[in-house]
Protein backbone atom coordinates (compact mmCIF):
# COMPACT_ATOMS: atom_id res chain seq x y z
CA UNK A 1 0.00 0.00 0.00
CA UNK A 2 2.82 2.39 0.89
CA UNK A 3 4.52 1.62 -2.40
CA UNK A 4 1.30 2.43 -4.25
CA UNK A 5 0.85 5.75 -2.43
CA UNK A 6 4.48 6.62 -3.14
CA UNK A 7 4.05 5.78 -6.82
CA UNK A 8 0.94 7.95 -7.07
CA UNK A 9 2.81 10.81 -5.43
CA UNK A 10 5.65 10.56 -7.92
CA UNK A 11 3.20 10.54 -10.84
CA UNK A 12 1.38 13.64 -9.52
CA UNK A 13 4.69 15.49 -9.09
CA UNK A 14 5.75 14.54 -12.62
CA UNK A 15 2.46 15.77 -14.08
CA UNK A 16 2.72 19.02 -12.11
CA UNK A 17 6.25 19.63 -13.39
CA UNK A 18 5.16 18.93 -16.95
CA UNK A 19 2.24 21.33 -16.59
CA UNK A 20 4.51 24.07 -15.24
CA UNK A 21 7.03 23.47 -18.01
CA UNK A 22 4.34 23.73 -20.67
CA UNK A 23 2.85 26.84 -19.10
CA UNK A 24 6.04 28.91 -19.00
CA UNK A 25 6.32 29.53 -22.79
CA UNK A 26 2.62 30.28 -22.99
CA UNK A 27 2.89 32.79 -20.18
CA UNK A 28 5.95 34.35 -21.82
CA UNK A 29 4.13 34.61 -25.13
CA UNK A 30 1.09 36.00 -23.34
CA UNK A 31 3.27 38.89 -22.11
CA UNK A 32 3.77 40.12 -25.68
CA UNK A 33 1.45 42.54 -27.43
CA UNK A 34 -0.58 40.51 -29.90
CA UNK A 35 -1.55 42.19 -33.17
CA UNK A 36 -4.61 41.29 -35.23
CA UNK A 37 -5.03 42.95 -38.64
CA UNK A 38 -8.52 44.33 -39.15
CA UNK A 39 -8.01 46.09 -42.47
CA UNK A 40 -5.19 46.67 -44.96
CA UNK A 41 -5.34 49.95 -46.86
CA UNK A 42 -4.22 49.87 -50.48
CA UNK A 43 -2.93 53.20 -51.70
CA UNK A 44 -4.76 53.81 -54.97
CA UNK A 45 -3.05 57.09 -55.89
CA UNK A 46 0.61 58.06 -55.79
CA UNK A 47 -0.30 61.09 -53.67
CA UNK A 48 -1.90 58.93 -50.97
CA UNK A 49 -4.97 61.16 -50.81
CA UNK A 50 -7.20 58.13 -50.30
CA UNK A 51 -5.37 57.13 -47.10
CA UNK A 52 -4.39 60.58 -45.81
CA UNK A 53 -5.13 61.40 -42.16
CA UNK A 54 -4.28 64.21 -39.79
CA UNK A 55 -4.10 64.51 -36.00
CA UNK A 56 -7.18 65.65 -34.11
CA UNK A 57 -6.33 68.99 -32.47
CA UNK A 58 -5.15 68.76 -28.87
CA UNK A 59 -5.17 64.96 -28.86
CA UNK A 60 -2.98 63.50 -26.14
CA UNK A 61 -2.29 60.33 -28.13
CA UNK A 62 1.21 58.97 -28.62
CA UNK A 63 2.46 57.48 -31.85
CA UNK A 64 4.63 54.50 -30.93
CA UNK A 65 7.46 54.35 -33.43
CA UNK A 66 7.97 50.86 -34.85
CA UNK A 67 9.76 51.13 -38.18
CA UNK A 68 9.65 47.45 -39.15
CA UNK A 69 6.51 46.05 -37.54
CA UNK A 70 3.74 46.78 -40.04
CA UNK A 71 3.24 43.03 -40.53
CA UNK A 72 4.00 42.02 -36.96
CA UNK A 73 1.73 39.50 -35.21
CA UNK A 74 3.42 39.96 -31.86
CA UNK A 75 5.46 42.81 -30.40
CA UNK A 76 7.64 42.51 -27.33
CA UNK A 77 6.65 44.82 -24.44
CA UNK A 78 10.16 46.28 -24.40
CA UNK A 79 9.76 47.32 -28.03
CA UNK A 80 6.18 48.53 -28.25
CA UNK A 81 6.54 51.46 -25.85
CA UNK A 82 10.23 52.00 -26.47
CA UNK A 83 9.92 55.31 -28.30
CA UNK A 84 6.98 57.56 -28.95
CA UNK A 85 6.01 61.05 -30.07
CA UNK A 86 3.06 63.22 -29.10
CA UNK A 87 1.19 63.32 -32.37
CA UNK A 88 -0.46 66.69 -31.58
CA UNK A 89 2.97 68.34 -31.88
CA UNK A 90 3.13 67.23 -35.53
CA UNK A 91 0.23 69.34 -36.75
CA UNK A 92 1.88 70.03 -40.13
CA UNK A 93 2.27 66.30 -40.79
CA UNK A 94 -0.13 64.26 -42.90
CA UNK A 95 -0.17 60.59 -41.90
CA UNK A 96 -0.78 57.80 -44.39
CA UNK A 97 -2.52 54.69 -43.06
CA UNK A 98 -1.27 51.24 -44.06
CA UNK A 99 -3.24 49.06 -41.64
CA UNK A 100 -5.94 49.10 -39.01
CA UNK A 101 -5.20 46.63 -36.22
CA UNK A 102 -6.42 45.46 -32.83
CA UNK A 103 -3.64 45.14 -30.28
CA UNK A 104 -4.15 42.86 -27.28
CA UNK A 105 -2.13 42.85 -24.08
CA UNK A 106 -3.09 40.73 -21.10
CA UNK A 107 -6.79 41.52 -20.53
CA UNK A 108 -6.85 44.82 -22.44
CA UNK A 109 -7.07 45.73 -26.14
CA UNK A 110 -7.34 48.81 -28.35
CA UNK A 111 -7.64 49.69 -32.05
CA UNK A 112 -4.68 51.35 -33.77
CA UNK A 113 -3.63 52.58 -37.17
CA UNK A 114 -0.19 51.76 -38.50
CA UNK A 115 0.87 55.00 -40.23
CA UNK A 116 3.85 56.69 -41.85
CA UNK A 117 4.61 60.29 -42.75
CA UNK A 118 5.21 61.45 -46.33
CA UNK A 119 8.95 60.87 -46.14
CA UNK A 120 8.81 57.47 -44.44
CA UNK A 121 11.20 58.38 -41.63
CA UNK A 122 8.46 58.04 -38.98
CA UNK A 123 6.30 54.93 -38.87
CA UNK A 124 4.34 53.27 -36.11
CA UNK A 125 1.10 52.73 -34.21
CA UNK A 126 -1.36 55.36 -33.04
CA UNK A 127 -4.88 55.05 -31.62
CA UNK A 128 -7.54 55.38 -34.31
CA UNK A 129 -9.43 58.00 -32.31
CA UNK A 130 -6.40 60.33 -32.56
CA UNK A 131 -6.75 60.80 -36.34
CA UNK A 132 -9.31 61.98 -38.84
CA UNK A 133 -9.32 61.83 -42.62
CA UNK A 134 -7.71 64.49 -44.79
CA UNK A 135 -4.46 66.32 -45.30
CA UNK A 136 -3.13 68.57 -42.60
CA UNK A 137 -4.31 72.17 -43.21
CA UNK A 138 -0.95 73.49 -41.98
CA UNK A 139 2.40 73.94 -43.76
CA UNK A 140 3.06 72.73 -47.30
CA UNK A 141 1.12 69.57 -48.14
CA UNK A 142 1.65 67.45 -51.24
CA UNK A 143 -1.84 66.61 -52.39
CA UNK A 144 -0.93 65.04 -55.72
CA UNK A 145 2.11 63.31 -57.22
CA UNK A 146 2.48 62.13 -60.80
CA UNK A 147 5.83 60.49 -61.45
CA UNK A 148 7.60 61.44 -64.66
CA UNK A 149 9.67 58.58 -66.08
CA UNK A 150 11.27 60.30 -69.07
CA UNK A 151 14.72 61.87 -69.49
CA UNK A 152 13.36 64.96 -71.21
CA UNK A 153 15.40 68.07 -70.27
CA UNK A 154 13.83 71.14 -68.66
CA UNK A 155 15.20 74.59 -67.96
CA UNK A 156 14.17 77.99 -66.60
CA UNK A 157 12.00 80.03 -68.97
CA UNK A 158 13.59 83.09 -70.56
CA UNK A 159 11.03 85.32 -68.83
CA UNK A 160 12.27 84.09 -65.44
CA UNK A 161 16.02 84.23 -66.09
CA UNK A 162 16.44 87.39 -64.02
CA UNK A 163 13.78 86.60 -61.43
CA UNK A 164 14.08 84.68 -58.19
CA UNK A 165 13.22 81.05 -58.91
CA UNK A 166 13.75 79.06 -55.73
CA UNK A 167 14.36 75.34 -55.53
CA UNK A 168 13.07 73.91 -52.23
CA UNK A 169 14.20 70.83 -50.34
CA UNK A 170 12.11 67.66 -50.04
CA UNK A 171 10.17 68.93 -47.02
CA UNK A 172 9.73 72.44 -48.47
CA UNK A 173 11.38 73.95 -45.40
CA UNK A 174 14.65 75.21 -46.91
CA UNK A 175 15.76 76.88 -50.13
CA UNK A 176 18.26 74.67 -51.95
CA UNK A 177 19.17 77.22 -54.61
CA UNK A 178 18.02 80.27 -56.54
CA UNK A 179 17.96 79.12 -60.17
CA UNK A 180 18.43 82.64 -61.53
CA UNK A 181 22.09 82.16 -60.57
CA UNK A 182 22.29 79.13 -62.90
CA UNK A 183 20.64 80.29 -66.14
CA UNK A 184 22.51 77.79 -68.35
CA UNK A 185 21.56 74.57 -66.56
CA UNK A 186 19.42 71.69 -67.81
CA UNK A 187 17.40 69.64 -65.35
CA UNK A 188 15.62 66.29 -65.36
CA UNK A 189 12.05 66.23 -64.06
CA UNK A 190 11.11 63.31 -61.84
CA UNK A 191 7.59 64.29 -60.76
CA UNK A 192 4.69 66.71 -61.15
CA UNK A 193 3.56 67.92 -57.74
CA UNK A 194 0.49 69.78 -56.48
CA UNK A 195 1.27 71.41 -53.15
CA UNK A 196 -1.31 73.10 -50.91
CA UNK A 197 -0.40 76.01 -48.67
CA UNK A 198 -2.86 78.26 -46.84
CA UNK A 199 -5.67 76.74 -48.89
CA UNK A 200 -4.01 77.54 -52.23
CA UNK A 201 -2.76 74.85 -54.64
CA UNK A 202 0.50 75.42 -56.57
CA UNK A 203 2.00 73.23 -59.27
CA UNK A 204 5.64 72.24 -58.81
CA UNK A 205 8.18 70.16 -60.69
CA UNK A 206 10.70 68.07 -58.80
CA UNK A 207 13.95 68.70 -60.68
CA UNK A 208 17.47 67.30 -60.56
CA UNK A 209 20.61 68.50 -62.33
CA UNK A 210 24.09 69.96 -62.07
CA UNK A 211 23.91 73.77 -61.87
CA UNK A 212 27.14 74.30 -63.85
CA UNK A 213 27.63 70.94 -65.55
CA UNK A 214 30.51 69.82 -63.35
CA UNK A 215 29.38 70.02 -59.72
CA UNK A 216 27.08 67.72 -57.75
CA UNK A 217 23.43 67.69 -58.63
CA UNK A 218 20.95 69.88 -56.84
CA UNK A 219 17.37 68.68 -56.55
CA UNK A 220 14.09 69.91 -55.17
CA UNK A 221 10.70 71.51 -55.83
CA UNK A 222 10.52 74.38 -58.32
CA UNK A 223 7.34 76.27 -59.34
CA UNK A 224 6.20 74.75 -62.63
CA UNK A 225 5.24 78.17 -63.99
CA UNK A 226 8.94 79.12 -64.21
CA UNK A 227 10.11 76.00 -66.04
CA UNK A 228 9.80 74.91 -69.66
CA UNK A 229 10.51 71.65 -71.49
CA UNK A 230 13.44 71.28 -73.88
CA UNK A 231 17.19 71.81 -74.13
CA UNK A 232 18.52 75.07 -72.76
CA UNK A 233 19.98 77.26 -75.55
CA UNK A 234 21.68 79.44 -72.92
CA UNK A 235 25.00 78.09 -71.59
CA UNK A 236 25.88 81.01 -69.32
CA UNK A 237 27.97 79.83 -66.39
CA UNK A 238 28.32 76.25 -67.65
CA UNK A 239 31.75 74.67 -67.20
CA UNK A 240 30.74 71.76 -69.37
CA UNK A 241 27.88 70.97 -71.73
CA UNK A 242 27.53 67.38 -73.04
CA UNK A 243 27.64 67.17 -76.83
CA UNK A 244 24.02 65.93 -76.93
CA UNK A 245 22.70 69.01 -75.10
CA UNK A 246 23.23 71.48 -77.93
CA UNK A 247 20.31 72.49 -80.11
CA UNK A 248 22.01 73.54 -83.36
CA UNK A 249 25.22 74.89 -84.87
CA UNK A 250 24.55 78.44 -83.69
CA UNK A 251 24.09 77.24 -80.13
CA UNK A 252 27.19 75.02 -80.32
CA UNK A 253 29.44 77.73 -81.79
CA UNK A 254 28.31 80.25 -79.21
CA UNK A 255 29.41 77.88 -76.43
CA UNK A 256 32.80 77.32 -78.10
CA UNK A 257 33.39 81.06 -78.46
CA UNK A 258 32.19 82.13 -75.00
CA UNK A 259 32.73 79.13 -72.66
CA UNK A 260 35.27 79.80 -69.92
CA UNK A 261 36.64 76.24 -70.28
CA UNK A 262 36.92 76.41 -74.09
CA UNK A 263 40.11 78.47 -74.44
CA UNK A 264 42.11 75.60 -75.93
CA UNK A 265 39.21 74.75 -78.25
CA UNK A 266 39.23 78.33 -79.54
CA UNK A 267 42.98 78.13 -80.24
CA UNK A 268 42.49 74.90 -82.20
CA UNK A 269 39.61 76.42 -84.18
CA UNK A 270 41.95 79.24 -85.24
CA UNK A 271 44.23 76.65 -86.84
CA UNK A 272 41.47 75.89 -89.36
CA UNK A 273 40.23 79.38 -90.33
CA UNK A 274 38.02 78.19 -93.19
CA UNK A 275 36.48 75.21 -91.38
CA UNK A 276 33.44 76.15 -89.31
CA UNK A 277 32.78 73.96 -86.23
CA UNK A 278 29.83 71.68 -86.96
CA UNK A 279 27.62 70.10 -84.29
CA UNK A 280 26.78 66.95 -86.27
CA UNK A 281 30.41 66.30 -87.14
CA UNK A 282 31.42 67.01 -83.53
CA UNK A 283 29.07 64.25 -82.34
CA UNK A 284 30.77 61.88 -84.78
CA UNK A 285 34.16 63.01 -83.42
CA UNK A 286 33.08 62.26 -79.85
CA UNK A 287 31.30 58.96 -80.52
CA UNK A 288 33.64 57.51 -83.16
CA UNK A 289 37.11 58.96 -82.58
CA UNK A 290 37.53 59.51 -78.85
CA UNK A 291 37.91 55.99 -77.48
CA UNK A 292 40.99 56.69 -75.39
CA UNK A 293 41.04 55.17 -71.90
CA UNK A 294 41.24 58.58 -70.19
CA UNK A 295 38.23 59.97 -72.03
CA UNK A 296 34.79 60.08 -70.37
CA UNK A 297 33.46 58.98 -73.79
CA UNK A 298 35.74 55.93 -74.08
CA UNK A 299 32.98 53.32 -73.94
CA UNK A 300 30.43 55.07 -76.15
CA UNK A 301 29.26 53.11 -79.18
CA UNK A 302 30.07 54.59 -82.64
CA UNK A 303 27.32 56.44 -84.45
CA UNK A 304 26.41 56.65 -88.12
CA UNK A 305 28.45 59.03 -90.27
CA UNK A 306 25.56 59.52 -92.67
CA UNK A 307 25.50 63.09 -93.99
CA UNK A 308 29.27 63.51 -93.96
CA UNK A 309 32.09 62.35 -96.22
CA UNK A 310 35.87 62.56 -96.56
CA UNK A 311 36.37 62.46 -92.79
CA UNK A 312 39.97 63.05 -91.67
CA UNK A 313 41.02 62.24 -88.10
CA UNK A 314 44.26 62.99 -86.22
CA UNK A 315 44.97 60.09 -83.85
CA UNK A 316 48.67 61.00 -83.52
CA UNK A 317 47.75 64.48 -82.31
CA UNK A 318 45.17 63.02 -79.92
CA UNK A 319 47.65 60.59 -78.39
CA UNK A 320 50.16 63.40 -77.90
CA UNK A 321 47.55 65.62 -76.20
CA UNK A 322 46.50 62.84 -73.82
CA UNK A 323 50.16 62.23 -72.98
CA UNK A 324 50.70 65.96 -72.34
CA UNK A 325 47.40 66.70 -70.60
CA UNK A 326 49.18 68.72 -67.86
CA UNK A 327 51.03 70.99 -70.29
CA UNK A 328 50.07 74.63 -70.77
CA UNK A 329 47.78 75.65 -73.62
CA UNK A 330 50.74 77.34 -75.36
CA UNK A 331 52.71 74.07 -75.24
CA UNK A 332 49.71 72.10 -76.48
CA UNK A 333 49.13 74.40 -79.46
CA UNK A 334 52.83 74.31 -80.39
CA UNK A 335 52.73 70.50 -80.25
CA UNK A 336 49.56 70.34 -82.36
CA UNK A 337 51.07 72.59 -85.03
CA UNK A 338 54.26 70.56 -85.17
CA UNK A 339 52.39 67.26 -85.54
CA UNK A 340 49.99 68.69 -88.15
CA UNK A 341 52.99 69.94 -90.15
CA UNK A 342 54.44 66.41 -90.16
CA UNK A 343 51.14 65.06 -91.49
CA UNK A 344 51.13 67.62 -94.31
CA UNK A 345 48.66 70.02 -92.71
CA UNK A 346 50.92 73.05 -92.72
CA UNK A 347 49.63 76.55 -92.12
CA UNK A 348 49.33 77.15 -95.85
CA UNK A 349 47.51 73.84 -96.37
CA UNK A 350 45.07 74.50 -93.53
CA UNK A 351 44.38 77.99 -94.82
CA UNK A 352 43.58 76.61 -98.26
CA UNK A 353 41.11 73.97 -97.09
CA UNK A 354 37.78 74.42 -98.83
CA UNK A 355 34.43 72.83 -98.04
CA UNK A 356 35.54 71.16 -94.82
CA UNK A 357 33.79 71.44 -91.47
CA UNK A 358 35.43 70.92 -88.08
CA UNK A 359 34.16 68.39 -85.54
CA UNK A 360 35.55 69.16 -82.10
CA UNK A 361 35.24 68.49 -78.37
CA UNK A 362 37.86 69.68 -75.92
CA UNK A 363 37.64 68.89 -72.20
CA UNK A 364 40.91 70.32 -70.96
CA UNK A 365 41.53 69.30 -67.34
CA UNK A 366 38.07 70.33 -66.20
CA UNK A 367 37.43 69.47 -62.54
CA UNK A 368 34.24 67.45 -62.04
CA UNK A 369 32.36 66.49 -58.91
CA UNK A 370 29.36 64.96 -60.63
CA UNK A 371 29.02 61.38 -59.26
CA UNK A 372 25.58 60.94 -60.85
CA UNK A 373 27.30 60.80 -64.26
CA UNK A 374 30.43 59.06 -62.94
CA UNK A 375 32.49 62.21 -63.49
CA UNK A 376 34.81 62.94 -60.55
CA UNK A 377 38.23 64.60 -60.59
CA UNK A 378 39.97 66.22 -63.55
CA UNK A 379 38.67 64.98 -66.90
CA UNK A 380 40.11 65.28 -70.41
CA UNK A 381 38.88 64.73 -73.94
CA UNK A 382 40.91 65.83 -76.94
CA UNK A 383 39.30 65.15 -80.27
CA UNK A 384 38.90 67.04 -83.52
CA UNK A 385 38.28 65.86 -87.08
CA UNK A 386 37.59 67.34 -90.51
CA UNK A 387 34.81 66.34 -92.84
CA UNK A 388 32.61 67.51 -95.68
CA UNK A 389 28.85 67.67 -95.72
CA UNK A 390 27.52 64.99 -98.05
CA UNK A 391 24.85 66.62 -100.20
CA UNK A 392 23.99 63.43 -102.08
Amino acid sequence: MKKFVKLVGVMIAFIALAFIANQQPAQAAHGNYRVKTLKTYNQHTSSGSDVAFRAIPKTKATLWINMDSVNAKQIKPSVFHKKGIKIAKYKTTTWFVQKKVRIYHQLKSATYYYVHNRYGNIQGYVRTNALKRGFSPYGYQITSIKWYGKDTPFHVKDAYKNKNVYMWNYTHTKKVANLKHYPGANYVKTANIVMRHNGKNTNYFYLDGSPNGTSKSIHGYVPASAITEGLNPDHTGMNYVPIDQFINNTDFNQYLQTGTTQKLAREIIKLFPNSQPDLGLSKIAVYNYDHFADSPNAEWDPMSTKGYTDIKSFPTVQKWLYAHRSASNATKIAGIKSLLDKEGYTTAERDSLSGYRLGIQIINNITFNYPAHELVGKQVSYTFILGKVDNN
